[in-house]
């Protein structure tokens, strides 16, 4: 009798630290990262270390990526940003500053090799993804502490809460393909029944990555 009522007072426990956590999400937020400055918000974002190859969003390039960044520039970019590619990577900074606005790349041809290893270095640097959806897209969220877990995002989206969840910065993969079908791909090619898969060998999908920060694309963007 007495364990069972113990358990009853540690589930009733257990349920108020959720209530009070989730309503802590709702009520405590007392940043506007949107009245933020520049300076202050960039920095804020570069603190996650988010970027590809040496480039990270929120970062000012340094005197190399600069002399890289004059060399193949010619493409379209938004007013008051340069676009550049080094390597396979793209990159976007600001035109003043030189910070890294966004950085990306993209495989429009990309087979289930590709698609392997890409997946397999965003889970090894970054875990589990926050969420998915329509089964192509997988977003990695960063908020004011940091990644936002899978656990948490669902959590607060069960709650009816998810617009107070601050996403301050995302690791974003796409891919035109339906990302179970090319994981199904993948597991055919390591049993190496390509007998079976022959058809499926010629798959490809438009792989893309992008790394940025939706509120610090706005900042730069305002005029």
């Amino acid at each position: 009798m007495k364990f069972s009522i113990t358990m009853q007072y540690k589930s009733l426990f257990l349920a108020l630290i959720l209530v009070l956590f989730v309503s802590g999400v709702a009520t405590c937020q007392t940043v506007d990262y949107k009245a933020m400055s520049k300076a202050d918000l960039q920095k804020k974002i570069a603190a996650f270390g988010l970027g590809l190859d040496s480039y990270v969003v929120g970062q000012k390039i340094n005197e190399a990526q600069l002399a890289t960044s004059k060399k193949d520039h010619d493409y379209k970019a938004y007013p008051g940003t340069v676009k550049f590619k080094d390597g396979d990577v793209f990159v976007i900074i600001d035109e003043k500053t030189n910070v890294v606005i966004a950085v990306y790349k993209r495989n429009k041809k990309a087979n289930k090799n590709d698609f392997k290893i890409m997946i397999s270095d965003l889970m090894m640097q970054y875990g589990e993804p926050t969420t998915e959806a329509h089964g192509k897209t997988i977003y990695w969220n960063y908020g004011e502490d940091g990644f936002i877990s899978e656990e948490l995002y669902r959590t607060v989206k069960s709650q009816g809460q998810l617009e107070t969840l601050i996403v301050l910065a995302t690791v974003k993969f796409t891919s035109s393909e339906n990302v179970a079908t090319m994981t199904d791909m993948i597991d055919a090619m390591d049993k190496r029944n390509k007998d079976k898969e022959l058809k499926k060998e010629d798959v490809t999908s438009d792989q893309y990555l992008m790394i940025q920060s939706d509120i610090l694309t706005q900042k730069y963007m305002e005029k």
